[in-house]
């Protein structure tokens, strides 16, 4: 009798402590979920207060670029613009926003930054700024201060405490009712609205709106093919049978059909242009056995496949060797001028000389025949804006894009200088510096910084 009543005790105490553990756990986790939630709400609030700022200084600054004349001061408040808005796009990532899109109100920030910069290289190089673009940085203006204000408002919202940012996480989950007034997706869902009517602008800076909505030039007046036509593009190309589709990506800037095959030995995937019936990407995935063939029997592989392929004119330049593999940098060349936009990758196993990967995303978007006028320098007025100290080995004429995409005939000067290659690009219609890189050389392969 006694044993059993001492068992009862011990089954009771147990039950007791484990009672007790669990209300000390459950008080233990609820506490630092609630400290979790202070701190996430602090750091939600922190970005949102920043982004404020930074949109307020935006505003500021573009009032000051209306007034200027001067080359060097739009040069500093484009710098500052520059970095406000960068930063202000940081702050706005921070945000759980993921239920409202924002993309306009990205844009404008990344716009205003750009345009500016733009700008004041224009005046920096002796260009007038026109009535035109004075108009849209008035624009721009009036869009940031209807930016601040709204933002401000919903600053003094947090503030009171009317909303939190929080809420918008926890009204996803489902767990907060929808209030119309006083949820902050709501109020940021305002924000974007204000951006409907912002306007178009064409620049010659890499976030202007004729890169976005930019067509792929070889792809022009182009046929559409279907599934069953690119399979069969793609299984002469690879020379197999037996590939699968996997996918239409058409939401891209060169909707693709995808076909795969998977093997014990390797994995093929191939894309096929839905227009035109182009090779947009090939690439094998096998196991390389070491590295039997140099970069010059490689590049000559490479170069004999592209011309087999209808890649014609096509000329070498820079290249990276990883994994037994050469990946190879070939661009189109047109009356003697490279033109770098038109690029194809092509990677090529150094095992056996196989092409084991291609990339015709450059080439595709850019590739056209070209209108091209003889430069307004000769050779030696185009060399005499460069500095002395390079030592020129070698020179030609090629066509540059900048990050607007627009193209610029330059000389390309190659050269040595304190013990490092540089190539320095020189317009050859007005002599103005505009690229300088640095050849980077390893027994891994020729690349440019």
């Amino acid at each position: 009798m006694e044993r059993k009543k001492s068992i009862h005790v011990w089954l009771y105490t147990i039950l007791i402590v484990g009672i007790i553990a669990a209300v000390i756990w459950g008080a233990t986790a609820t506490k630092n979920a609630k400290a979790l939630e202070v701190t996430t709400e602090n750091q939600y609030n922190r970005a949102f207060h920043e982004l404020v700022g930074y949109v307020d200084d935006i505003d500021t600054l573009l009032s000051k670029t209306q007034l200027t004349k001067s080359p060097a001061q739009l040069a500093k408040l484009s710098s500052d613009i520059f970095r406000q808005s960068a930063e202000a796009k940081s702050c706005l990532g921070q945000l759980p926003t993921s239920e409202v899109q924002l993309d306009n109100t990205s844009k404008f920030l990344s716009q205003v930054g750009d345009y500016t910069y733009v700008l004041s290289q224009s005046m920096i190089n002796g260009e007038e700024i026109s009535q035109e673009e004075y108009d849209n940085l008035a624009s721009m203006n009036e869009y940031a201060a209807t930016l601040k204000n709204t933002l401000s408002e919903i600053e003094t919202k947090i503030y009171n405490g009317e909303v939190r940012i929080s809420q918008s996480r926890t009204r996803q989950r489902g767990t907060v009712a929808d209030a119309a007034d006083s949820n902050v997706l709501d109020d940021l869902a305002n924000v974007e609205k204000s951006f409907d009517e912002y306007p178009s602008l064409i620049y010659d800076g890499p976030f202007s709106e004729h890169i976005e909505n930019r067509e792929p030039a070889l792809l022009k007046n182009a046929h559409t093919i279907s599934q069953e036509d690119a399979l069969n593009t793609a299984e002469k190309f690879v020379g197999t049978k037996g590939l699968a589709f996997e996918s239409l990506s058409e939401n891209t800037a060169i909707p693709s059909y995808t076909f795969v095959k998977n093997t014990d030995s390797n994995q093929i995937s191939i894309s096929i242009t839905k227009d035109g019936g182009y090779i947009l990407s090939y690439l094998n995935s096998r196991n390389i056995d070491g590295e039997r063939l140099d970069i010059n029997s490689a590049t000559d592989k490479a170069a004999e496949f592209l011309q087999k392929n209808g890649f014609y004119s096509m000329q070498s330049s820079y290249y990276e060797k990883s994994g037994g593999i050469a990946t190879i940098n070939f661009a189109y060349v047109q009356d003697n001028v490279t033109c770098y936009s038109d690029l194809v990758k092509v990677r090529v196993a150094l095992d056996t000389g196989e092409i084991v990967g291609l990339e015709t995303n450059g080439y595709i978007m850019n590739h056209a025949e070209r209108n091209l006028s003889a430069p307004a320098l000769s050779v030696d007025d185009a060399k005499s804006k460069i500095s002395t100290g390079l030592d020129v080995t070698a020179t030609k004429l090629a066509l540059v894009p900048k990050d607007s995409m627009r193209e610029v005939l330059c000389y390309e000067f190659k050269g040595a200088f304190n013990g490092k290659n540089f190539l320095i690009y020189v317009n050859a219609e007005n002599g103005r510096e505009e690229e300088i890189f640095l050849l980077i050389e390893s027994e891994e392969g020729i690349l440019t910084v």
